[in-house]
């Protein structure tokens, strides 16, 4: 049986959504083990689900060359995470994707002899698949969330299980008077979502709208929506919308706004896994500075895909645009060809309502308390 004392499990989530798939965690360990404690890094949400931060994280997440000029400080934290475990030695170490800072937390718990979790599975089967050896030295347990992620690492000598999606363990709030899913008679109805991060949205925004206003020139009463979930993201959006072009901006879930789409231009991420999950027809870009491209993304990347729509697909199910060097002419082609063809369109529903049907399913958070329930100590 599980020890009945109280358990001692420490959480590092150094993104906003790691820290809310973290937070969902808490929730149902609390649930599961109403007396246990939980420490250690992320932010708003999983100090919100009782969890006693160490530091942080959220605020100061980056991305490629801006994580460099925080070396300093993630250097200093990493020592007193390592204080922290000999001083409060946790029973089980859980660590939310993030490898590039989650390998550091895991290595300095396995040097100390505490298990650790891996929750969202590096994806060392895109690139990086070099790092299998030091996530083998840093992993006890893996928690994969795409289905085809427990074979990949299984086969590869690492003990790992599929728990499903995290952004489906919960039905998004959408308000039944909502403008945004009422059904309406205008043709098309577009979404446009440029990502939440402010670099994905100044790369992708404005190449939107430039195929907005193309496809408004073939459809006048063309209706075009998107949603934030920020006040910085909402300014963002607001500050380089063009101003001949009408978009209705509204803070509201994805879901909202692609469930009586008809297509919708998306970023990369998991956010294509949402729309997905609508069965609405889309476009993915991601843009990538072409020199970038060249000399380093292009060797490195392993999958002949590189969105995830088209990765469990195992085939180009949705056009993917990536990298997408701001050049708009063939994007808006696609999209204007999709919008002409209803067939073409409905068959595109009809596979993603295939694809997605095992993955939209609640329940992640409650296998990864399987897994856990099996990694504390038992007496």
């Amino acid at each position: 049986m599980v020890k009945e004392n109280n358990f001692n499990i420490f959480i590092s989530a150094a993104e906003a959504s790691a820290d809310a798939h973290s937070a969902r965690l808490i929730d149902e360990l609390h649930r599961q083990f109403p007396q246990d404690r939980c420490s250690g890094l992320g932010g708003p949400a999983m100090a919100n689900a009782s969890c006693n931060l160490l530091e942080n994280l959220i605020d100061r997440s980056a991305m490629l060359t801006h994580a460099f000029k925080q070396v300093g400080f993630y250097f200093r934290l990493r020592r007193r995470v390592k204080q922290h475990f000999i001083e409060n030695p946790p029973d089980l170490v859980i660590v939310v994707d993030s490898p590039a800072w989650n390998f550091h937390v895991a290595q300095a718990a396995r040097q100390l002899n505490i298990p650790v979790l891996f929750y969202i599975a590096p994806q060392l089967w895109a690139w990086g698949a070099w790092r299998i050896n030091k996530l083998k030295r840093s992993a006890t347990r893996l928690a994969c969330i795409l289905p085809f992620e427990q074979q990949w690492f299984a086969d590869r000598g690492i003990n790992a299980t599929y728990v499903g999606h995290p952004l489906f363990d919960d039905e998004p709030p959408i308000d039944p008077g909502d403008l945004y899913v009422r059904g309406n008679s205008r043709f098309p109805t577009v979404a446009l979502l440029a990502g939440s991060r402010s670099h994905e949205i100044k790369k992708l925004w404005l190449p939107m709208q430039h195929i907005a206003q193309k496809i408004q020139q073939k459809y006048p009463d063309a209706r075009f929506v998107s949603a934030f979930h920020s006040a910085a993201n909402e300014k963002l959006l607001r500050q380089n919308a063009l101003p001949q072009l009408q978009i209705e901006l509204k803070k509201t879930s994805i879901e909202a706004v692609t469930r009586h789409a008809d297509l919708t231009l998306v970023a990369s991420g998991t956010a294509t896994l949402e729309v997905a999950a609508q069965h609405c027809p889309m476009i993915i870009m991601y843009h990538v500075p072409p020199l970038q491209w060249h000399l380093i993304g292009k060797w490195i990347v392993k999958t002949p895909y590189l969105s995830l729509v088209n990765i469990l697909a195992g085939r180009e199910l949705v056009p993917e645009f990536m990298p997408f060097y701001h050049h708009t002419a063939a994007v808006t082609k696609t999209a204007l060809d999709l919008l002409e063809n209803q067939t073409k369109r409905q068959q595109m529903r009809n596979d993603l309502k295939d694809l997605i049907g095992p993955i939209a399913r609640p329940g992640c958070a409650k296998n990864v308390c399987k897994i856990i329930n099996q990694m504390l100590p038992h007496y």
